[in-house]
């Protein structure tokens, strides 16, 4: 019995079966291509946004992190929020596929750090939301010396640094501050009155810089929030002299107590979920052996060439 002829289709089924050769298939991961920035608003703003889109669709999640805590939250998956009470200050808009626009009205509890990731390739985003008082900028006189205090309340995970300046040059040296997360900072500077050079304008200025983010926040954009506010020292106010101290400079040694009046802004709630800034004043001590030709250290300063 002869054997049978194959078919050409036979042929090629056992050809393919004996030389597999593979179809290439293109797979192309999910990336963010838009993402939150850190962002800094006042407490009269109603609302700010954070996108995040994936570009192939993807449903994203959000979390959240508060000011001090190790763990972030689980916010929503796409449009299924996973923590209850974040529906009292946030929403989830979503535009075209695989957008997902965070919505949050400005109380205190919404400043915290947001995270967007996407979950086909594990990339994430994360920014801060810092929410700003006004500045408060005052002068205080005693006898013998007169107090520069300013002071801005904030809430977030990002704390805004104060800047001192007098007639345009900036002042560091002599300057303290202190600063409580997610509170408020404040800076005060005392200078002697007793030489008019100490007179002039100056002013107090608030904004952020690149070095005071959160090591975990990814996004290093600086928010572009700034406040200044300035004051005026008299020439009849700085030339007013401790008694005991002299024109050219000559003063027995003595101890000069000086009371440096700290302006500490406590945030009180106001309607629409702003806040209003009352001034509460603490006094903390600092002693110096104060001689005038040691006025050159801080905080008996003789001169002011900053």
């Amino acid at each position: 019995m002869l054997p049978r002829r194959m078919k050409g289709s036979e042929v090629l089924c056992i050809l393919l079966s004996i030389f597999s050769i593979p179809l290439p298939i293109n797979v192309v991961d999910s990336a963010l291509v838009e993402f939150p920035n850190n962002t800094a608003v006042t407490g009269t703003t109603n609302h700010t946004e954070f996108k995040c889109e994936s570009d192939e669709g993807i449903e994203l999640e959000w979390y959240m992190q508060a000011n001090n805590t190790v763990r972030r939250k689980p916010l929503s998956v796409g449009h299924d929020f996973k923590d209850e009470g974040a529906k009292t200050f946030s929403r989830i808009q979503n535009g075209a596929p695989g957008k997902f626009t965070l919505i949050l009205s400005i109380r205190d509890e919404s400043a915290q750090t947001y995270t967007c990731r996407d979950p086909d390739t594990n990339q994430e985003r994360s920014a801060e939301l810092i929410i700003m008082e006004p500045i408060r900028f005052e002068k205080d006189l005693n006898e013998s010396h007169v107090i520069l205090a300013c002071s801005v309340n904030f809430r977030g995970n990002w704390a805004p640094e104060l800047e001192l300046s007098h007639n345009g040059t900036s002042v560091v040296d002599g300057v303290d501050v202190f600063v409580v997360p997610n509170q408020n900072v404040s800076s005060t500077l005392v200078i002697p009155r007793h030489n008019s050079a100490c007179a002039g304008h100056y002013s107090c200025t608030t904004r952020f810089h690149l070095r005071g983010k959160p090591d975990r926040t990814t996004d290093n954009s600086v928010p572009s929030y700034m406040d200044t506010s300035t004051l005026t020292v008299h020439v009849e106010e700085i030339q007013e002299m401790h008694p005991g101290i002299t024109s050219d400079g000559n003063s027995p040694g003595s101890v000069i107590t000086i009371i440096i009046l700290s302006v500490v802004l406590v945030a009180v709630a106001g309607g629409g979920g702003g806040a209003t800034g009352i001034i509460a004043y603490k006094k903390q001590e600092i002693k110096a052996q104060c001689r005038c030709q040691l006025y050159k250290e801080p905080p008996c300063r003789a001169n002011c060439s900053w």
